[in-house]
């Protein structure tokens, strides 16, 4: 009686260490006449890199065909609220020639593209994907208005910045 409790303890662990990693769900997409995998990527969330990672077919990035079958992974993340700010005053209220414009509050100078303002609950250096832009941003700066569920990427010019707006993105980190 002992011995069988202890091989069913002995299985239900096993079990449990085998069995315990996270299981990656994923779908299957037919390519359409037009298609481009960025556009792809954006849409069902996911970098470029992780779809030509997941589909061995694609040696070239610029070269998918119409009825090509791609494996899209689950991507993992969650909505946040992403604006855009500049260095200048308008953003910050520094105007150049202050010895603290364009710096980042880790220190950083801000860089288009590399930039990103995240809540006090991501550390400065995490890496934080947006399929909208198809770029991983590094957190480096903290903003007054960046709460939680809030990202503000940087942006250097004022325009683009306002056009860009406020937009509800899919987001991984």
């Amino acid at each position: 009686m002992k011995f069988l409790k202890l091989l069913t303890l002995l299985a239900i662990t096993l079990g449990v260490i085998l069995f315990s990693n996270e299981a990656h769900a994923s779908s299957k997409y037919t390519v359409q006449t037009g298609d481009v995998l960025s556009e792809i990527s954006k849409e069902h969330n996911v970098s470029v890199a992780t779809l030509i990672e997941f589909n061995a077919s694609i040696t070239d990035p610029d070269i998918i065909f119409a009825g090509q079958s791609i494996t899209i992974p689950d991507a993992k993340g969650e909505k946040f609220t992403v604006t855009a700010y500049t260095a200048g005053h308008e953003s910050t209220g520094k105007e150049p020639g202050d010895p603290a414009y364009g710096i980042t509050a880790s220190g950083t100078e801000v860089q288009e593209g590399q930039t990103i303002a995240c809540p006090e609950s991501m550390s400065f250096g995490t890496k934080v994907y947006i399929p909208y832009f198809d770029n991983t941003f590094t957190c480096e700066d903290r903003g007054s208005a960046v709460t939680e569920g809030d990202l503000d990427v940087y942006m250097s010019d004022v325009d683009e910045a306002i056009e860009f707006g406020v937009k509800e993105l899919q987001v991984q980190y």
